[in-house]
């Protein structure tokens, strides 16, 4: 089992602190809130290890020349599908994030493509393809207004 480990207000200032700036130095921290730098990194190792903090790399999908972002909505009849739509979407790289989700749609995915006709692929081809898949809906993204894998985490305490 396993159990839910919160995290302090030294923990949460010392996350605020990564989540903002991912190069900052243990030293800068400890500085920034009066810790030593050795407790600094005993505390991002036990964060690390206990699965609080998740190192990611973030790539400019621009530069990566995926310039299309979609949000497709699918409807799964599962009495027409004995399979697993979310694991057979975890073997579709375009799909960034796959969720399931209330309401009159069974998953939310969000998409990255080259263009339109990379797009139109992917949904025809691999999602639409998934027995059981009956209907989707594909909203393009326009402009992104705000994008972020900061969380919100309350320091005040």
């Amino acid at each position: 089992y396993l159990t839910v480990q919160h995290m302090d207000i030294i923990d949460k200032k010392i996350v605020t602190h990564l989540q903002k700036n991912a190069q900052i130095t243990h030293r800068e921290i400890g500085i920034e809130i009066d810790l030593p730098t050795s407790t600094v990194n005993d505390r991002v190792r036990h964060l690390i290890k206990n699965g609080t903090i998740k190192h990611i790399i973030k790539v400019n999908p621009i530069k990566a020349k995926l310039v299309i972002l979609a949000y497709i909505s699918v409807l799964i009849d599962w009495s027409e599908s004995k399979e697993n739509f979310g694991l057979a979407v975890r073997n579709i790289p375009e799909v960034i994030e796959c969720h399931s989700v209330t309401g009159d749609w069974s998953y939310l995915l969000k998409v990255r493509a080259r263009d339109n006709a990379h797009l139109e692929d992917i949904i025809s081809n691999q999602i639409k393809a998934f027995p059981g898949v009956t209907r989707s809906e594909t909203i393009f993204v326009l402009d992104t207004v705000k994008e972020t894998a900061e969380l919100p985490l309350d320091i005040s305490n």
